[in-house]
């Protein structure tokens, strides 16, 4: 587990908040907190956030839940739930979200510290290094979206980081990128299946930008 590795914590209620704060700050770079939906939203656009601790309620109109789904929607970066609520109904509602962990309060530091382990290992498996003539590159593919070629060079498109302009060619990337996030679609362009929200016959979309199937890369 990176030392390196920043948190965030979004619990209204503030004991809780910094009584877990301290229970990992040790382990950890930085551990941001936040008390709703406003703030986490504001915390996730404006920092490096590589894990959320998420309070489900917060007693708010909008909940964990609904921060859950904008890091899904946006950020892309595991998220574990923390919740006295322990009942089916409210297992079924975050079991939607696809969750890295679900712990019950109030949290004890073992099960919370290896949740945490657990999730940012699954995440450090996506993080690539790309070697490109002499230069090395450091990619997270959870957060690659898509790559379209233009002439000799190749151009990767990415959820928070600016588009990485390259001298390659697909071949070559493919040697070196996870086909679980980098699939060939068609002669000129490439892209991340985790972020296909569309599918037809002809066509493959991710939210509103269209990619044209070519069976000889696509069945």
């Amino acid at each position: 587990m990176p030392k390196t590795a920043n948190i965030l914590i979004v619990e209204d209620q503030m004991l809780i908040a910094y009584s877990i704060k301290k229970m990992i700050e040790n382990h950890f770079n930085t551990v941001e907190v936040v008390k709703n939906y406003d703030g986490a939203l504001q915390c996730l656009a404006s920092k490096p956030i590589d894990l959320a601790l998420i309070d489900i309620t917060l007693n708010q109109s909008k909940s964990g839940i609904d921060v859950a789904i904008e890091i899904n929607r946006t950020y892309h970066i595991p998220f574990i739930y923390l919740t006295a609520s322990t009942d089916d109904a409210t297992l079924a509602k975050v079991l939607q979200t696809a969750p890295s962990a679900y712990i019950s309060k109030p949290v004890q530091e073992t099960n919370v510290i290896t949740a945490m382990k657990i999730a940012l290992a699954h995440t450090t498996t996506k993080n690539i290094t790309l070697n490109v003539g002499k230069t090395e590159y450091h990619l997270n593919m959870s957060e690659f979206l898509y790559a379209e070629s233009e002439g000799v060079y190749i151009t990767l498109h990415f959820t928070r980081t600016s588009s990485l302009l390259l001298r390659t060619t697909f071949a070559k990337l493919e040697t070196q990128l996870p086909e679980s996030h980098f699939k060939r679609i068609n002669k000129s362009e490439a892209i991340n299946p985790e972020f296909v929200t569309k599918k037809d016959t002809n066509w493959v979309f991710i939210d509103k930008k269209s990619f044209k199937i070519s069976k000889k890369f696509w069945n």
